[in-house]
Parts: structure tokens; C-alpha cells; sequence
């Protein structure tokens, strides 16, 4: 589910209860099912939404929210689930990792905290979210990532600015990355030189799309870490003009679709024009996991999952 669209589902509830009984994953093991910044709510009625990485922590997470409507919520808090097999402090799953969750009881008074969070996911604004033990607080000023402070008990977490993906041409395979990428999450930026392909008019899961020349577009690159870059263009010639001028660009991640040959004769003759060895090696080309992807909508997830590897890493 986008963060937006959980946000907003909060708002709805809060407003219908009154009272919401949330729970943030403050900081996780990367062994562990959930990470930083997943989030569930229960209602009083007792029913969840969302998750913090399923199987049993999930359950007693789902208990200790449930719990909270029956005590005195006015802090916040957060708990310990260690993760560590037959260690006697474990819980019994074997995944040898920790799990920090703080549990909130929203109340009426953080509406305008959560429609602050909502407006500024619509608007794209990097912004931040606050929580310590007395405060749920919007702020404007952005962090660089989600994280927890053990130390201050302070979570801070990365709102508003999505990570983005650009994808240099809006084919068949481009429509497939587009409907892709929007399901993780991710800002979906179309970028064709053609005005009327079927496929551009097709794709309604871009934020946005932009007709224009492939490398005039690459301008409207956004370099820093949360910035993915996808070279699909309707030919060999497209692809070196994309890859030349975004080669140098402060990005996350650069892909390319093409054939081991392809990619071999087109690095050949950008070496042959002067650029560095050393960039190309960079690039992720033939792009995405080696799944013998055929169609559209194969290659497209082998690409999506590349694009997760690479962020999660």
C-alpha cells in the first residue's frame, strides 16, 4: 500500500473513532520480516491494517495494540522483539535480528498533524515526522533517512518525497515498468520524445509524463540517493545519448535494457569517444535479474527487482 493511501486511511478512522492505536517499526535488523517505517493500526473494533512484517511479531503487536485502548495512553512507547531462535529472551522466531516497535494512541488532536503528512506526501514535499515518548509531530524540515534514536527515544522518519523512478521510454516496457514501480511506491517519471505511441496514452500509473528530447529531459533529473534511472528507449542510438549525458549524474541507480552484444558494442564505442571505463561500470545493463525475462511485463519485474536489491542494500 502507498504511505499515502495508509495515511489517509488513518485520517478516516481516527475521525470515525476518535481514538487509533498505532504501530511504527522504529528500527529493525535487516534479518528481521519488517524494516523502519512499516506502520499498522487496530481499531477499537479490533481490527488491523497495514503491517510490521507479519508472522508473530505481527500478532502480538496486533494484542499490544489492542491492549492500548484499555490503559493509560497518553505516552508513547516502544518495545523490544527479539527475534534470536531458543535464546531465552527470544520470542521463538528464528530470524536472529531485533524488531523496535513504538505504539501511539492518536487522538483527535493529531489530525492536523496527519493531514500536514497527508498534504505534504500530495505535494511531493520532503518533510519529516517526529515522534518522542510526549509528541507525534510534522515537520517541515526534511532528514536525510528513517531512524531511531535509542539514546533520546526520538524516531524520526522521511515523509512527503518518494523515491523516483525515471524511465527513458514510454513503450510497451516502459508501460509495464510504470504499472510496476507505482505499486512500491515509487514516483514514476515518463520520458519519450513521441507524442502519439499507444502506449503513452495507455499509461495511467506515471506521475508524470514528459514529451520532449531524451537528453534535454535528462535536466529534469533530481540527483541524490533516492533517484533510480531506466534507459528503454525505441533504439540503440537513444540509449547513448541517455546513457552519455546521465553517466556523471549523482543517482542511486543507472539500468540499461539491451543484449550482452548490444551493451557490449555500444560501451566499445563510448570508450572509443573518451568516457571513462570506470562509469560505465556503474551502469546495471542488460538491466534487471538474470530471470530469462521475455515479455513486457517479465522484464519489467526483473528490472523492479534489481531496483529493490539496490535500495535495500
Amino acid at each position: 500500500m502507498k504511505q499515502i493511501n495508509f495515511w489517509q486511511e488513518i485520517q478516516d478512522n481516527l475521525n470515525k473513532f476518535g481514538r487509533l492505536a498505532l504501530a511504527v517499526v522504529y528500527d529493525a535488523d535487516h534479518s528481521t520480516p519488517g524494516r523502519a517505517g512499516f506502520k499498522m493500526f487496530v481499531t477499537p473494533e479490533g481490527s488491523p491494517r497495514g503491517s510490521v512484517g507479519g508472522g508473530k511479531v505481527e500478532g502480538m503487536v496486533i494484542d499490544e495494540c489492542k491492549e492500548l485502548y484499555n490503559k493509560d495512553s497518553s505516552k508513547n512507547y516502544y518495545k523490544e522483539y527479539k527475534l534470536l531462535g531458543e535464546a531465552p529472551e527470544s520470542i521463538g522466531m528464528i530470524c536472529n535480528g531485533v524488531q523496535i516497535i513504538g505504539f501511539l494512541m492518536l487522538e483527535k488532536k493529531d489530525v492536523n498533524t496527519i493531514e500536514k503528512i497527508i498534504n505534504a506526501s500530495n505535494l511531493h514535499k520532503e518533510s519529516s515526522l517526529i515522534v518522542t515518548k510526549n509528541s507525534f509531530e510534522y515537520s517541515g524540515q526534511p532528514v536525510r533517512d528513517t531512524g531511531f534514536d535509542a539514546n533520546k527515544g526520538v524516531y524520526t522518519e522521511r515523509i512527503g518525497g518518494r523515491k523516483r523512478v525515471y524511465v527513458f521510454g514510454g513503450g510497451h516496457v516502459g508501460l509495464a515498468i510504470s504499472k510496476v514501480m507505482s505499486r512500491i511506491d515509487f514516483k514514476v517519471v515518463v520520458i519519450d520524445n513521441r507524442k502519439y505511441v499507444e502506449t503513452l496514452k495507455e499509461n495511467k500509473f506515471a506521475d508524470e509524463i514528459i514529451i520532449d528530447d531524451f537528453v534535454k529531459a535528462t535536466d529534469t533529473i533530481i540527483e541524490d540517493a533516492y533517484s533510480y534511472i531506466v534507459i528503454v528507449t525505441p533504439g540503440h542510438l537513444q540509449d547513448k545519448d541517455v546513457l552519455r549525458a546521465v553517466l556523471k549524474k549523482n543517482v542511486k541507480y543507472i539500468g540499461m535494457m539491451g543484449s550482452e552484444s548490444k551493451v557490449r558494442t555500444l560501451y566499445k564505442e563510448l570508450k572509443v569517444e573518451g568516457i571513462d571505463p570506470k562509469l560505465l561500470e556503474r551502469i546495471h545493463s542488460p538491466i534487471g535479474l538474470k530471470i530469462k525475462s521475455e515479455t513486457p511485463d517479465e522484464i519489467a519485474i526483473s528490472i523492479a527487482a534489481e531496483i529493490i536489491k539496490i535500495k535495500n542494500t
